[in-house]
């Protein structure tokens, strides 16, 4: 390319002084730019028009910490840009991170919370459940009389803290799911659980009432009550068929 020659304007310097005010102001010199050298315009190179560089687009590699989060800057050291006129050198590149949400996730900080669909028959038996994470589903066991928006906690299972190996917890949110259709039969099963607390308390009247009558039974009334316990212990009491109802419904419920 053409040769660089000395600025006239400034003689090499760069700067061009003015006065103001009495003072004298230095500044860059407006022929050459500050660079003390030009080319004249018709030695000019068209792409870089004698600046010797010219822009351009380039994709780089971005190395993204684990528990990197929304809004978080990563720097990449040297490239940036370049002074396009004069020497210096490059700056740094800045990458902002922006996090698409999860379809199946929440995440608070480190924690990550999860809405857990339970069926009201293993809230009411408890019973295993399969449950997704970050690293893949792990089974978690649900206990018997768990209630609507109990919360249980999977110790580091959420994400990682930047800079540490620690990690957070995963949260289930567990959602007692009801059923919508009931056969027949189910709906009596219910109704009857529904009602077995006012049947107990009637019969522990009735036999308040009875007791004197009890009192005076013969050795044959003895053998009866005896061969009617038996045949209770043999059936099972209400709240054992009642469980057993509601596993079969269960059964049928996950099919």
């Amino acid at each position: 390319g053409a040769k660089r020659q000395t600025c006239k304007t400034c003689r090499g310097t760069g700067q061009a002084m003015f006065q103001m005010g009495g003072f004298h102001v230095a500044q860059p010199c407006p022929e050459c730019s500050g660079e003390g050298s030009t080319i004249s315009a018709k030695d000019k190179c068209s792409a870089c028009q004698g600046r010797g560089r010219v822009r351009e687009r380039k994709t780089v590699p971005v190395e993204i910490p684990a528990g990197c989060d929304n809004g978080m800057r990563i720097k990449l050291s040297g490239l940036g840009d370049v002074p396009i006129e004069g020497a210096g050198p490059a700056g740094d590149l800045y990458v902002r991170v922006r996090v698409m949400p999860s379809k199946t996730f929440r995440r608070k900080g480190s924690d990550i919370y999860y809405d857990l669909e339970l069926p009201f028959t293993t809230a009411i038996l408890g019973g295993s459940v399969r449950v997704p994470t970050v690293d893949g589903d792990v089974e978690v066991k649900v206990r018997a009389g768990t209630q609507p928006g109990d919360e249980l906690r999977l110790r580091a299972k959420g994400v990682r803290k930047i800079n540490s190996m620690a990690r957070g917890d995963q949260y289930l949110n567990l959602n007692v799911k009801l059923p919508t259709d009931l056969s027949a039969r189910q709906r009596r099963l219910i109704e009857e659980f529904a009602d077995g607390g006012s049947s107990s308390s009637s019969g522990k009247d009735c036999d308040a009432k009875d007791s004197s009558t009890a009192d005076k039974s013969t050795d044959k009334d003895s053998g009866e009550h005896t061969d009617g316990s038996s045949k209770e212990q043999k059936g099972g009491g209400f709240f054992s068929r009642i469980k057993k109802d509601f596993e079969s419904f269960k059964k049928h419920s996950d099919k």
